[in-house]
């Protein structure tokens, strides 16, 4: 009977202490098989607290309400919803991203999902590859231990096989990281966690490194402030109260003062060296608020609490801080978003002078600024024949060439400009671009730049050199991508930057000026300001001027 009752007693206790696990003991106990010392950073995702869908509905009144673009949030819920279902229904509830210290910077981490059985590795691969930038196959493949399904970056995207050095790493002995633990109960319930672990031998490496002090502007402080101030450090997200918690865990108490003390300088030397035209503008109307941005931007930073530093930023939090500028969040998203979309409009000249080459390549010369009917009337332009080395050869084939490109048949491709021949900034700024097919980029066309009409063009007659002659750059006015007729002339580029609403100008702010991005015949792209000279200026246009200078670029 005693027999029994005892193990009565042992299953009451397995049972309570099994339904008594907490999700960070869940989690913590599931990828400890795969952590080893290498591991500095984990991210959680709990698909069963992540629902896209009711996301949407929450975030979308908060930006309206601050009057901040939605459309960004409908590519998002229609990709996301359909994989966090099929997930669903395969019964996965976790996904991590591990990030070895070792790795970097040339492999920023490993995707990992725990598999309830091994049977559903397949399928889980083909949900993974309906999500961006995952949908290109090239960039990542597929490993499976049986436990684990691993996403791995290829080194190069030609090949075929996983990198050793990549697995080996993963495979490495686990290592017990109790860290990882204390920062997930830190901020235990949220559904999306950023855990910073860094390894034992990462503080003695950096302060053995021979770098006593932090990277200027901040070389004042000892690098001790950093790794006696960050043991762990944990970023979580909590979806069904939309609040973001930060948690950074310090040696001691005074290694957390220490390290709000240098968030302090890191803002202050921020904005002594910030000098950008969009940081001007919230600085007055901070001023205009009656504050300083000094004292505004350190309310954002996390307050010491015993020996951590905490922060939680929630709908109360914001608006007690937007308050007092009612347009700033407004302000501040545009500011993220310029930035965001001249890196993408850069990544549009890159490729199509790219495209350009390749033409160059396959018929030893460029295409002609337009092909001719035999009475020698405009066709199509250069836009049109680098279609197919834009990866837009349906859209080519589909363009009768023999008619022209405003023929009643060809009419119907205007509005269906490719997305590299639009800077995305002045899309967002001229909604028309995108609904109309306009584009934002031209060819110079003169006696000295691009030949007119059907000429044939070629490096050889580029005798000023292809890294100081502009081959592609944005304009002021967009047109019909499609349209042979309107190309920037000569004469109007040469009135400067910004000055002709037929020539060179574009909307990226750089500081206090206007800058425009331009691709230049040896494949580079460099931003050029609108107070550029026109002596410069005028040696960029042409091909074979001869000119002599040498220019500094806003890159």
């Amino acid at each position: 009977m005693k027999q029994i009752l005892s193990l009565l007693a042992v299953l009451t206790f397995s049972v309570t202490a099994i339904s008594a696990e907490t999700d960070s003991q869940r989690i913590a106990a599931q990828i400890a098989p795969l952590l080893n010392d290498s591991v500095a950073i984990v991210v959680h995702l709990d698909c069963t607290k992540v629902d896209p869908a009711k996301l949407d509905a929450k975030i979308r009144p908060i930006l309206a309400k601050y009057g901040l673009p939605t459309e960004p949030m409908d590519s998002v819920t229609k990709t996301l919803q359909p994989a966090f279902e099929s997930l669903a229904a395969l019964k996965i509830r976790d996904v991590y991203f591990l990030t070895h210290l070792p790795l970097l910077p040339e492999y920023p981490g490993v995707l990992v999902v725990p598999l309830e059985k091994e049977s559903d590795a397949e399928a889980v691969d083909q949900v993974l590859r309906t999500i961006p930038p995952n949908k290109d196959s090239r960039m990542f493949v597929t490993k499976t231990n049986g436990r684990f399904l691993f996403l791995l970056p290829h080194r190069q995207y030609g090949q075929t096989s996983v990198d050793d050095f990549v697995w080996k790493t993963i495979e490495a002995p686990p290592t017990a990281r109790p860290e990882l633990l204390a920062a997930l109960e830190s901020v235990e319930g949220t559904g999306v966690q950023f855990a910073l672990i860094p390894p034992s031998y990462a503080k003695r490496v950096l302060e053995e490194s021979g770098f006593d002090t932090l990277p200027p502007p901040l070389d004042k402080t000892p690098i001790s402030v950093v790794t006696n101030g960050v043991k762990w450090a944990v970023l979580a997200v909590d979806t069904e109260a939309l609040q973001l918690r930060l948690v950074v865990r310090s040696e001691h108490e005074q290694a957390a003062l220490d390290l709000r003390k240098l968030l302090e300088q890191a803002v202050d030397a921020y904005l002594d060296n910030d000098t950008s035209a969009d940081f001007r503008i919230f600085e007055q109307k901070l001023k205009a608020a009656g504050t300083d941005a000094r004292s505004y931007l350190k309310l954002f930073l996390p307050v010491p609490r015993e020996n951590r530093l905490e922060l939680t930023i929630d709908e109360t939090f914001v608006n007690e801080r937007t308050k007092i500028v009612t347009d700033l969040p407004a302000l501040m998203l545009d500011s993220v978003l310029a930035n965001a979309h001249q890196a993408e409009c850069r990544r549009n000249l890159q490729t199509i002078a790219l495209a350009l080459h390749n033409h160059h390549d396959t018929y030893l010369k460029f295409p002609p600024l337009h092909t001719v009917d035999k009475d020698g009337k405009p066709l199509h332009s250069w836009r049109v024949a680098i279609l197919p080395y834009l990866e837009q050869n349906d859209l080519y084939k589909k363009i009768r060439l023999d008619e022209p490109w405003d023929s009643e048949y060809n009419k119907q491709f205007h509005s269906l400009c490719p997305a590299m021949f639009q800077c995305p900034q002045a899309a967002f700024k001229n909604p028309a671009i995108k609904r109309d097919g306009l584009t934002t980029y031209s060819v110079i066309v003169g006696k000295n730049a691009w030949p007119e009409g059907a000429k044939p063009f070629e490096f050889s007659m580029i005798t000023d050199g292809t890294s100081n002659t502009l081959a592609v750059v944005e304009r002021q006015t967009p047109v019909c991508w499609m349209d042979p007729t309107q190309e920037i002339t000569q004469e109007d580029a040469m009135l400067g930057i910004g000055k002709s609403e037929k020539g060179i100008g574009a909307v990226h702010p750089t500081g206090s000026r206007q800058s425009t991005l331009t691709a230049f015949f040896d494949g580079s792209v460099h931003v050029l300001a609108e107070n550029l000279s026109l002596e410069s200026l005028k040696g960029l246009v042409t091909r074979n001027g001869g000119e002599s200078f040498s220019l500094k670029y806003d890159d």
